[in-house]
């Protein structure tokens, strides 16, 4: 009851103090004159977010301009004159308002409904002209249009992802976000066995050509769900609803080995519209890496040399359809379903040489391999319905369920030789079955209701229902029979269900736009480890306030200040008592006494955006309690065991910068820089040792991208990234950096697109890091694939290419799905 009615006055208390403050200096909207109005598809009616809206004055000099918002609504505060102004929209002709006349100062003049028509039929009769946002700046997100971006041809998520700024994906396919891991990854806004937790190569599977855009939100308002430490990725899927047959169609082929194929395909009726996107993949991807580990306790001290080498090739595919039924101009029922298959077949090799204290020859070698089958399948069903009310197109209510099943068999076969030493010739023959089944049900509801102006309250209610089995089992040859291994096989169950509502409410004041709301979800989260009949049931009732303040000095200026708390979850991996048997002297475990953590965020930063450049620099801090480390340590025999553990707490300092221009016409330049400090408290105690597991690091790190275009359709791309050092709780990580080059050319009269992609051009695409422990000093460098040549065909359908038409260099986002409008 306490914290409830702490979270009530801290919420009612910002929205009065921030709304007295604000209004105090705020000039009366009616005191300004102004335009607005809205763009649509002449066709069909539908709205058209992140349309470019210019407004020039008669001797056509730029005035204003900016992106419509998620109504594709558009407003522009303007003195007194006479204007004219222009609206572009990808694959669709430009649209001229001539005659826009503001005589008084308090003339508000409603544009009403601005129609554009589709260009995708008359490809051979349209310049194109400018170029699509690969970046659109938000108040509460960076969306990232990765269709723009040439290098992304023929990629998967997780090599798109590697390609945002301030997101980096490691060796593991592990993402994190500015420097920190703890990323809530969604598909279109909701949870998917796409990108499901613990599951890198679902990433890696996930083609690109199904991709139309990446949204990165460091600081989510209370409508999203709560978890996530350092924000959400929400990966956009493509639909289209325009009238006729249009679509795309991609294949690639590369070395290493690499071919896949991918069509995107919709087709409109006068009320139903039908989508379905198709991806299939086979690639060989090899990898390597090292480890010189010294064990200075031991007794006698010595020293192993870890080389490992892997391949991992196999199928994946992709089939994604649904319909889009307008009942009524008003009511939209979506039905989607998703199938995806997984058929690896991996090998991996791990050398063992050991060395005595300050010998240069080995007294020991001993080389484990293993032949590792991998199938997996994940179906998702879901049903959405969406209506707009009359009195107004922001007032919507939205309800959607999803059912999802995913099903992972592992089955290994290992054996361990010894080459050298005493019992040389020697050989351990084990096998491992792991099969993980998961079964997730997700309800929620979300209702919008506008008021005056500008403001708008929203609430929701959302519940997701988890269940995930796993057995494990681990099995071993003596004298012609298979014996399990009783300390590495168990039936480990996870069942998690969290029960959220949230209540928010927005409004503009003169120039202040306000946001403020609280979210509260209820947990109940139960692992059962059944060889020991061992329970861990624990629920808790938690409450997240989220505040968004915006001050506009124009359309296209603005500074924002925000604020919300997050928790993190311990997920099933990080709960299972034991995973990972692949190399016997290195071990992941879980821990299933893991607590959530908590963390309080903060952030501040500037928005500069024209029609051809823009820019955002802000700062911010995050307190996180209870922090979540996976520490290292050695036991009695000299294996080592990766285990996760709660800390007491970090504190987080950054600052950010973003810039996107067009130094010429033909040239694009774009470029992120992040600098941050983390503070981290804690210790572990084990063996009656107690290890100090403080650190206070300084890191940055960079991402450039420069574009260039010319007139004959010919292309080229080079995106640089560099990562800095850093200090972690037992070492360092050490810097890293890597070039992408990519030439593209149109062909087919605008139709199609072929690219060349290089990847990894100065192969230096190495994770290196170094523990430094009082039991275990460790060097390690790991490869997750060497460098890559890709060759990229995709040929449009009724399309213009989206990556060549309809915006600029930059621009501002008023919001997206699900997102803040006019915030």
């Amino acid at each position: 009851m306490k914290q409830i009615l702490l979270s009530k006055i801290l919420f009612t208390s910002i929205i009065s103090l921030t709304t007295l403050f604000f209004s105090a200096k705020a000039e009366p909207v009616s005191e300004a004159s102004g335009i607005t109005g809205r763009v649509v598809d002449q066709s069909g009616g539908e709205t058209l977010p992140y349309a470019t809206v210019a407004v020039y004055n008669s001797d056509s000099t730029l005035v204003d301009g900016g992106i419509t918002d998620e109504t594709g609504r558009f407003t522009f505060t303007l003195p007194p004159g006479n204007y004219y102004m222009e609206v572009q929209f990808v694959a669709y002709n430009k649209e001229v308002v001539s005659n826009i006349e503001l005589s008084t100062r308090r003339e508000q003049l409603d544009l009403g409904t601005i129609a554009l028509s589709s260009s995708a039929t008359d490809l051979d009769e349209v310049t194109v002209t400018g170029e699509r946002s690969e970046m659109v700046i938000g108040v509460d997100r960076k969306v990232f249009n990765v269709g723009a971006d040439l290098s992304n041809s023929g990629n998967s998520a997780a090599e798109i992802l590697d390609n945002i700024p301030t997101v980096a994906v490691d060796a593991d396919g592990n993402v994190s976000l500015r420097g920190s891991g703890g990323v809530r990854m969604l598909i279109d806004g909701k949870p998917s066995g796409l990108v499901n937790a613990g599951n890198a190569e679902a990433l890696r599977a996930l083609q690109g050509n199904m991709i139309e855009r990446v949204e990165v939100i460091t600081n989510p308002s209370a409508r999203y769900e709560a978890e996530g430490m350092v924000g959400i990725i929400n990966i956009v899927l493509k639909k289209d609803q325009r009238k006729g047959v249009n679509g795309s169609f991609e294949g690639t082929v590369g070395l290493p080995q690499r071919y896949s194929a991918g069509a995107n395909v919709n087709f409109r009726r006068e009320k139903v519209n039908y989508f379905i996107n198709y991806g299939v993949r086979y690639s060989e991807r090899e990898g390597s890496g090292f480890s010189d580990q010294t064990f200075p306790q031991a007794n006698p001290p010595f020293s192993t040399r870890i080389d490992n080498e892997r391949n991992r090739s196999g199928w994946s595919q992709n089939l994604r359809g649904g319909m889009d039924f307008f009942l009524t101009p008003t009511a939209t029922l979506t039905a989607a379903a998703l199938v995806r298959f997984d058929d690896e077949e991996n090998l991996g090799s791990v050398r063992y040489s050991d060395f005595a204290q300050d010998s240069n020859e080995p007294f020991r070698i001993s080389e484990r391999v293993d032949l590792e089958t991998e199938m997996e399948r994940n179906m998702e069903y879901s049903l959405n319905f969406e209506q707009k009310f009359s009195d107004h197109e922001a007032h919507t209510l939205n309800a959607f369920v999803q059912y999802m099943e995913d099903s992972e068999t592992e089955e290994s076969d290992l054996t361990e030789t010894v080459l050298l030493g005493a019992d040389a010739d020697e050989q351990l023959f084990q096998q491992v079955y792991n099969k993980e089944q998961e079964e997730n049900w997700l309800f929620q509801a979300d209702y919008v209701h506008p008021f005056g102006e500008e403001g708008r309250l929203e609430a929701g209610l959302r519940s997701e229902l988890r269940n995930i089995r796993n057995p494990y089992e681990v099995e071993e040859l003596e004298n012609g029979n298979w014996t399990a291994l009783p300390e590495y096989t168990n039936n480990f169950s996870y069942d998690e269900n969290v029960f959220a509502g949230y209540l928010q409410g927005a409004d503009k004041f003169g120039p202040v736009s306000v946001q403020a709301g609280l979210r509260a979800e209820y947990s109940d989260i139960t692992t059962f480890l059944e060889q020991g009949a061992v329970k861990n049931q624990r629920d808790y009732l938690h409450f997240f306030p989220t505040l968004h303040t915006t001050y506009h000095f124009s359309t296209y200026n603005a500074w924002q200040i925000s604020y919300s708390r997050r928790i993190n979850r311990p997920h099933f991996w990080s709960l299972n008592p034991f995973y990972g048997f692949s190399d016997s002297r290195n071990i992941r475990t879980g821990n299933p006494n893991l607590e959530p953590e908590f963390t309080d965020a903060y952030e501040s930063g500037w928005v500069y955006s024209t029609d051809n450049s823009s820019i955002y620099a802000g700062i911010y801090y995050r307190h996180t309690s209870d922090v979540i480390e996976r520490i290292s340590y050695v036991d009695d025999n000299g294996i080592t065991y990766s285990v996760p553990r709660n800390l007491a707490e970090r504190h987080a300092y950054g600052a950010e910068t973003n810039l996107s221009f067009s130094p010429l016409k033909w040239w694009d330049l774009s470029t992120n820089f992040n600098f941050y400090r983390m503070q981290t408290e804690g210790v572990f105690e084990y063996n009656e040792q107690r290890m100090d597991l403080s650190a206070d690091t300084y890191s940055w790190d960079t991402r450039i991208n420069s574009r260039m275009r010319w007139d004959n359709d010919l292309s080229f791309q080079t995106t640089f990234f560099y990562r800095g050092k850093q200090e972690t709780t037992q070492g360092k990580r050490l810097p890293f950096y890597m070039l992408n080059a990519t030439f593209s050319k149109e062909v087919l009269k605008g139709n199609g697109t072929l690219s060349l992609n290089v990847r990894d051009v100065l192969n230096s695409r190495k994770f290196r890091y170094e523990l430094n422990q009082p039991d275990l000093i460790s060097v390690n460098e790991h490869r997750w694939s060497g460098q890559e040549i890709r060759l990229t065909f995709v040929y449009r359908l009724n399309q213009k290419n989206l990556g060549r038409n309809g915006g600029n260099g930059g621009g501002r986002d008023e919001g997206g799905p699900g997102g803040e409008e006019g915030f």
